[in-house]
């Protein structure tokens, strides 16, 4: 049986669910999600944050400094640094999605789907981080950086879809990894 199948559609399945939670109201500052599926060399990480915990507010930037500050959240996310996948697997960032309905697309760098009319408090941003990996077999899991980034996040919500299953994590500033077996 191929184990793509199983652990991409658990993949799409936990992403969906964590979007239709966060637009059901599931929205709390302070905490985001992290759906990671591991499938062979390829690690895909779906983030879902309230903007608030990332920025300090869930709306347009109304100046140039909110705008810069914007640009300073997508650079760290996009640099990849926030996800430290098992050194020894050798993994590089592949790619990067972002997108907002309360950010302008440049303001992401270009690469995120229009923004739609905003009249929310409570703005999103998700995340897409697939990373490549030359030694998947030495992959063990990922720290997650993202409290060195973003002081107002205080947990994080794991669900990772791997070699061994399913599995959970809390994640906070002094317990940041996500690991699993293989």
């Amino acid at each position: 049986m191929n184990s793509r199948v199983p652990l991409a559609a658990l993949f799409v399945a936990a992403t969906a669910a964590s979007q239709c939670a966060l637009a059901a109201g599931a929205h709390s500052h302070g905490v985001a999600r992290l759906d990671v599926a591991v499938d062979g060399a390829t690690v895909t990480l779906h983030l879902a944050s309230p903007l608030e915990s990332l920025l300090g507010f869930e709306r347009p930037p109304r100046n140039d400094a909110e705008r810069a500050q914007v640009r300073a959240m997508a650079q760290a996310l996009r640099a990849g640094h926030p996800f430290v996948p098992t050194p020894a697997a050798r993994c590089r960032l592949a790619s990067v999605e972002l997108a907002s309905p309360a950010l302008a697309p440049e303001l992401l760098d270009g690469t995120a789907s229009a923004a739609s009319k905003f009249a929310d408090d409570h703005a999103e941003l998700d995340g897409t981080f697939v990373y490549r990996c030359e030694e998947p077999k030495a992959l063990q899991g990922i720290d997650v950086m993202l409290f060195d980034h973003f002081k107002r996040l205080q947990r994080v919500e794991a669900q990772v879809a791997g070699p061994q299953g399913q599995t959970a994590a809390r994640l906070t500033s002094r317990a940041r990894q996500v690991r699993w077996q293989r």
